[in-house]
């Protein structure tokens, strides 16, 4: 009995054709497309630092408002329940619009990030080499940390705001 290992007939060594291996390298850019991806990449450089720093000064505004809210308080000498009141739904409707603020700048800066790494895939090996010398997953877990810090700030520091203010109204 004859199996198809046993075949009389000689077996082709070389293998069967297979698609080309993907590239490491992408092909060249012409100088006009290339200078519009700089351009592009320059940009969501911009673009992310805004964004940071757009969060900061929200964070700092938001404390600006507590402080302002805790000194009316104390100024009044927490006598004015109607204001009290005010001043306390103002201070959470702030807060959620900071955190809905800080998150909306978050997810832009994703956005910026992604453009930036299509744009880097498309550029020469050396320029991807030297961009590549900062971690990826190492800024993203830093950049993730920040914003749980800052959204944790934000509510803890209404939760403290509220706190002096509940007892007056």
């Amino acid at each position: 009995m004859a199996d198809q290992f046993s075949s009389a007939e000689p077996q082709d060594e070389t293998p069967a054709r297979r698609a080309a291996p993907k590239r490491e390298t992408m092909p060249d850019l012409d100088s006009e497309t290339r200078r519009e991806f700089i351009a592009l990449y320059t940009d969501a450089s911009e673009n992310l630092r805004f964004a940071k720093a757009q969060q900061w000064h929200t964070l700092v505004y938001f404390s600006a408002l507590c402080v302002g809210v805790v000194a009316v308080g104390v100024w009044l000498r927490w006598g004015d329940v109607s204001l009290i009141a005010f001043l306390f739904y103002l201070l959470w409707i702030f807060s959620l619009a900071t955190v809905g603020t800080i998150l909306m700048l978050q997810s832009w800066q994703s956005g910026e990030a992604k453009k930036q790494a299509f744009i880097r895939a498309h550029l020469g090996e050396l320029t991807r080499a030297a961009l590549a010398q900062k971690s990826r997953v190492t800024g993203d877990v830093h950049r993730y940390m920040m914003l749980a810090f800052m959204l944790l700030y934000v509510e803890m520091a209404t939760l403290a705001v509220s706190r002096m203010l509940w007892p007056h109204f």
